[in-house]
């Protein structure tokens, strides 16, 4: 097989994970203008990504701000530990709104380790986690039948360390932070363990990613309502990743909730 041949491979299988991550960031549901609603209405915004991946959550919510108020300042701290990613993208877009924009290329969870961190090749944006569940699930079995058939299950992930912090380990010198956005492909729960008091300290807007086999996904999701209900937290917005479901075992949804203290000041 020529050096040619093969180059001219690696660039399709990047535009096909290029093309994929636009249509799934597409199809998947989004509380922008929930969010939108529910932000203060200040000159300085903070925004909490974790699971930043290439920054189209933060990207799209912050072109959307923009629009309502070009002279709005935005700070942005980002978390996530896979590195093979390119994030010119985003880092073009900060500089061009002049963002106060700094990444950790870290994992977040409840506690201060080295882990295991499995990316999926062809699905870099799903079930890139320390909590791997999609590996052995049907979800990538029939994907990977529909857009891979000829490769063997383990062509399909790599897994190497990467280190993990709790939020409330980091010191983030903010004022203030306004939101709060964890798409962690099934750790949502060990990143707010690892979040207790930054949450109790700044009361931020949280829109949270809930992924789980379907036979442990109403247990995944009761352990991240009674954990949020008990810092004075209500579920205000949930909306389903239907696409998630279709030949699967996994069950994926995204839930927004906001500080009663907050709301009733």
């Amino acid at each position: 097989m020529s050096q040619r041949y093969i180059l001219k491979l690696e660039a399709q299988k990047m535009n096909y994970k290029s093309f994929l991550y636009k249509l799934s960031s597409f199809l998947s549901p989004n509380f922008h203008n929930e969010i939108l609603q529910e932000l203060p209405k200040k000159n300085n915004i903070t925004i909490l990504d974790v699971g930043f991946y290439k920054g189209e959550f933060s990207k799209t919510l912050i072109t959307m701000l923009k629009k309502m108020s070009s002279n709005v300042d935005i700070t942005v701290k980002s978390f996530d530990p896979n590195n093979n990613v390119d994030r010119n993208g985003f880092e073009v877009f900060s500089k061009s709104l002049n963002l106060d924009w700094q990444h950790f290329s870290i994992a977040l969870g409840n506690k201060n380790s080295r882990e295991n961190f499995t990316t999926l090749k062809l699905f870099p944006s799903s079930g890139s986690s320390i909590n791997n569940i999609l590996v052995k699930s049907k979800w990538l079995k029939t994907r990977r039948v529909i857009f891979s058939p000829f490769t063997s299950l383990s062509n399909h992930f790599e897994t190497y360390k990467i280190e993990q912090k709790t939020l409330d380990s980091i010191s983030l010198n903010l004022p203030d932070i306004d939101l709060l956005k964890i798409d962690v492909e099934g750790y949502g729960y060990e990143v707010l363990q690892g979040g207790t008091e930054t949450i109790r300290k700044y009361n931020p807007i949280i829109q949270i990613e809930i992924l789980a086999k379907k036979d442990d996904y109403q247990i995944s999701k009761n352990k991240i309502l009674k954990f949020l209900e008990n810092l004075d937290y209500k579920c205000v917005g949930y909306k389903k990743h239907y696409t998630t479901h279709f030949f699967s075992d996994v069950i994926c949804a995204d839930m927004i909730f906001v500080s009663k203290a907050k709301k009733n000041d």
